[in-house]
């Protein structure tokens, strides 16, 4: 390349030519070539080229500090994380150093961060909540437990997701408060939030299968379904089987469906409630289809945890399982119309 020619970006890229890169970052006839260098450094991930895209956050082209200061996250070398939380301040490809700090990781991040959540630009808003969930620090909790209110769907969604990966109790109330969010995304991650922390989310989520708003009724008992299994849960889901709305109920039965046998809900076949009734009936008959339970219903039958009438309406159900009742002998469980089955 002759001394004034232009530099082959692309060419140098493919060589993974760093000096030749580093160098093109000081080219000063042309903007381009310095934000196309800066990208290609990012792409090369070279240590080498830490010092010369701390330069360039300095440089007087936007473009250029953005794309120096992504470089400088995808290297992540922990040495560009004062001079990347100084360009945030100087707002110096600021977006770019907000994805960067997350990138890098580094807890000196934390506090700058925290002041990107309330900056004006929703994309800065929108980069410091992922960030900060990269980091995972409680420092940043109340702050994203804010941004939970964020005018934009996106930072909510994104502190929302945050949030779950830092897993602190103090956002559990927040989070269910999310879902009743307007957008679905942000009640999506609110619940999958929710299901991260979990088990110190339990009672409040049981508390939310009977809130007013049906949104927040169905993502709290699907936080059930496969996520979260814990026994206080069963009872306050049996009821959920007779919610107003099929959504929930659906949700609540698909929960039942995976938690483990338990006396409680062959209890309830019985209960009073015509929609309880027929969603217990349609957990237990999915369950005994699974060969694992045979055991569990077989120590249900014999024990007395459970009376005449619940033992009788479980063989009821039992009993249209094609080979259920030959298997149940094994165990030598008296089949329906007998002592199991008979309350006279």
């Amino acid at each position: 390349m002759g001394i004034f020619a232009k530099p082959n970006i692309e060419k140098m890229k493919v060589n993974k030519d760093v000096r030749g890169l580093i160098k093109a970052l000081g080219y000063k006839k042309e903007a381009s070539i310095r934000r196309d260098a800066a990208e290609a450094l990012r792409d090369v991930s070279d240590e080498r080229a830490v010092g010369p895209l701390i330069q360039a956050l300095q440089d007087e082209e936007r473009a250029v500090q953005h794309q120096a200061a992504w470089a400088l996250g995808e290297i992540g070398d922990a040495g560009a994380v004062e001079p990347l939380i100084e360009a945030l301040k100087m707002k110096r490809g600021w977006f770019g150093a907000v994805w960067a700090l997350g990138e890098i990781g580094d807890t000196r991040a934390v506090e700058p961060l925290i002041k990107a959540l309330k900056d004006e630009d929703d994309f800065v808003r929108r980069a410091a909540a992922e960030a900060l969930g990269k980091i995972i620090n409680a420092r940043a909790t109340e702050s994203l437990i804010e941004a939970l209110q964020d005018k934009d769907e996106v930072v909510r969604w994104r502190a929302a997701e945050a949030l779950g990966k830092i897993r602190d109790e103090r956002a559990v109330e927040p989070l269910i408060q999310a879902l009743k969010d307007e957008e679905l995304r942000v009640r999506n991650r609110a619940s999958e939030a929710l299901v991260t922390i979990g088990e110190p989310a339990v009672e409040t989520l049981i508390q939310a299968l009977k809130d007013e708003d049906s949104r927040v009724r169905q993502k709290a008992a699907e936080a059930f379904v496969g996520k979260i299994i814990d026994e206080r849960a069963v009872k306050p889901l049996i009821q959920t089987l007779k919610d107003e709305d099929e959504g929930v109920r659906k949700k609540a039965k698909e929960a039942l469906c995976i938690f483990p046998v338990s006396v409680q809900l062959v209890q309830a076949l019985n209960d009073r409630d015509d929609l309880i009734r027929a969603g217990v009936e349609e957990v237990v008959a999915h369950k005994g289809n699974i060969a694992e339970n045979i055991r569990v219903f077989a120590k249900i039958l014999e024990g007395n945890d459970v009376d005449v009438s619940g033992k009788r309406s479980l063989m009821r159900i039992l009993q249209k399982i094609p080979g259920m009742l030959k298997t149940l002998d094994t165990y030598k469980i008296p089949p329906l119309g007998t002592e199991a089955g008979n309350d006279d």
